[in-house]
């Protein structure tokens, strides 16, 4: 567990869960790198942010673009000698409650390379900084629909590629454990965000802490686990 000040990174964080998740962050006191692949409106964030008195930095980055993974990358280095947690928060819904027997290859194309690929590129893009900052984390927002053993039909890019995503973080802490660094996909429940609407249970303050308890409430230790708020989701 770890109560210092470390230096994270969180994806896909102008708005929504990944918003929020900076702004508990930076109140506790880590230096938080807020990434958005928009200019303006991760700008505005930052703003948004320091209007309530809290130093965030930002970073340009597309999860969803091979070359804006590797231009951040090459920028992170420069700017920093360590990275604590990489939180791979962005993500794409594919058509609102759509049925696989109605998914596009758009559809399934694009959550794919934004909610799995993004994810894995940025972490080797990232390796050399998150060993100079072991031990470390990385965190992959994903979702209950992501659930294998629980899956049905509807969402069907989302759920796949979310499913993919939990795959992927096998694959990685099982290769990064030796380097330590571990690696864990983590739900932040069904949240009230633009993605998850307003019928949600639960407020973005809610969902954030989810994620951000594996770094104040999980040993580093821990690895290789798909987590909810009450304990382990079945893979």
């Amino acid at each position: 567990m770890s109560k210092s000040p470390q230096t994270i990174l969180v994806t896909g964080a102008n708005k929504g869960i990944g918003l929020e998740i900076c702004r508990q962050l930076a109140r506790f006191g880590h230096h938080v790198i807020l990434s958005a692949r928009s200019a303006q409106r991760g700008e505005a964030a930052v703003k948004e942010l320091a209007g309530d008195g809290l130093k965030v930095d930002f970073l340009l980055l597309d999860t969803s673009d091979e070359t804006s993974i590797q231009n951040a990358a090459r920028e992170l280095k420069q700017r920093l000698k360590a990275l604590n947690v990489l939180i791979n928060n962005a993500a794409i819904l594919d058509t609102w409650q759509g049925t696989i027997l109605k998914a596009t290859a758009a559809d399934l194309r694009d959550c794919f390379v934004t909610n799995t690929l993004g994810p894995v590129l940025l972490t080797q893009a990232l390796l050399p900084l998150l060993e100079a900052g072991k031990p470390s984390r990385v965190i992959n927002v994903s979702s209950q629909l992501g659930s294998m053993a629980n899956m049905g039909d509807g969402w069907a890019g989302y759920g796949i590629s979310k499913a993919a995503l939990n795959a992927a973080t096998r694959k990685l802490a099982e290769a990064l454990q030796p380097r330590g660094i571990s690696v864990n996909a983590a739900s932040p429940g069904w949240v009230r965000t633009e993605m998850g609407t307003e019928n949600a249970p639960l407020p973005v303050e809610k969902g954030a802490h989810n994620i951000i308890r594996l770094i104040t409430e999980v040993p580093h230790s821990l690895t290789n686990h798909y987590l909810e708020e009450h304990g382990e989701i079945p893979w």
